[in-house]
């Protein structure tokens, strides 16, 4: 369920999405999605708080899918003989 204050202590939002799973940012980010879809056709109120949320959570996501790949690609194939 959500708060109004989703952290307790003085970290920021950024510093906390490195700590979070991915399927917790792409959570995060959906619902900012939905409530900025209700709030806009619902309540025909035009509302944009998360672009900061989204930024921070779309960068954090790239920089690990390039983490990811540069791991992938120095880590040596084993060879299909030996298995090693």
């Amino acid at each position: 369920m959500g708060s109004c204050v989703p952290f307790y202590d003085e970290a920021s939002f950024a510093e906390r999405v490195k700590a979070l799973a991915n399927e917790e940012l792409l959570e995060i980010w959906e619902e900012t999605q939905r409530i900025e879809r209700l709030l806009s056709s619902d309540l025909r109120f035009e509302v944009n708080f998360s672009p900061d949320y989204e930024k921070t959570i779309v960068d954090e996501l790239r920089l690990r899918a390039f983490r990811e790949q540069n791991a992938d690609r120095r880590s040596p194939k084993p060879d299909k003989q030996t298995g090693v």
